[in-house]
């Protein structure tokens, strides 16, 4: 595996286990910081909400406290019939209060670690904001990410947050050939580009001499057969004579249409068809073992 650097995007290099060279355009500081925004937005906005519910069941938290309260200086008035000892129970220890804000930071951690754990796993490696840069993390052998690399990856960010605004993640990245932040490093993944490569160009015609031209998909479906259907054809033409060649030809010309949904038939005659139809699926197989 390595990686090189094709018109300022960094590529990672890898072969398949079928030998297959694969091209991995690697995402960049900017992408990243744009998802990681767009999903901090949503992680807020969920806080804020669990935030709003926490303080919404407040007054009745307090009402609870006042009664634990009352009923804790009474118990220690009982146990302990001394008023020094029993005004030391006119401390209120605040219990609800207490439980409700280890709540809220549990409940916070969980959220911003969860939330891309959770995303990461249940759609291959892509968060919401991953999804609107076309971003996916992936392992380094350019495998789906797993449940065990998620979450290394994202516990280490406590770590590339330090000491504020993913500074030593930011740093990591820049310096990293793959673009990886610490936690990328430990877990042995890297964030990967998906972008729509441009779509081919059709081919060319065959030039003065063609009479017609093919898309690229109809060129597609001349395969093996039928370019050996069309060979013995010519082959024959020039054996066979009246009916027998020219029923011979017009059959095979009718039949490549239909398979090739070409509508409108060539104003030319079949044997030439045929052997135009032959001459642009040869260009075509020797384009494609270059």
């Amino acid at each position: 595996m390595k990686v090189e650097r094709d018109s300022e995007i960094p590529v990672h290099h890898l072969l398949s286990p079928e030998g297959v060279r694969l091209d991995l355009q690697i995402a960049g500081p900017a992408l990243r910081m744009l998802a990681y925004g767009i999903d901090f937005a949503v992680v807020l906005l969920v806080i804020a909400l669990l935030i709003f519910v926490v303080f919404a069941t407040l007054p009745i938290g307090q009402m609870i406290d006042k009664w634990l309260g009352s009923e804790f200086r009474q118990t220690l008035r009982h146990m302990i019939p001394d008023r020094r000892t029993a005004g030391a129970g006119g401390y209120t220890f605040g219990y609800v209060q207490g439980i409700a804000l280890g709540i809220l930071l549990l409940v916070q951690f969980v959220v911003e670690t969860g939330y891309f754990i959770f995303w990461e796993i249940v759609t291959n490696g892509r968060s919401p904001g991953k999804i609107a840069m076309g971003l996916r993390v992936v392992n380094r052998n350019a495998l789906p990410v797993n449940s065990e690399s998620s979450v290394i990856r994202n516990f280490m960010r406590f770590v590339d947050m330090l000491p504020a605004n993913y500074l030593v993640g930011l740093i990591s990245i820049l310096f990293s050939p793959s673009g990886e932040r610490l936690g990328d490093h430990v877990a042995g993944t890297i964030v990967i580009r998906l972008d729509r490569p441009e779509a081919a160009e059709e081919l060319d015609s065959l030039g003065d001499t063609a009479a017609f031209a093919l898309t690229r998909e109809q060129v597609g479906g001349i395969g093996d057969r039928e370019m050996q259907l069309l060979r013995r054809t010519i082959r024959r033409a020039s054996i066979l004579t009246g009916g027998q060649r020219d029923s011979l030809i017009s059959e095979v010309a009718e039949t490549m249409c239909l398979r090739l949904g070409i509508a409108a038939y060539p104003g030319i005659d079949h044997l030439t068809f045929l052997r135009e139809l032959l001459d642009i699926a040869e260009r075509f197989s020797r384009r494609k073992t270059r």
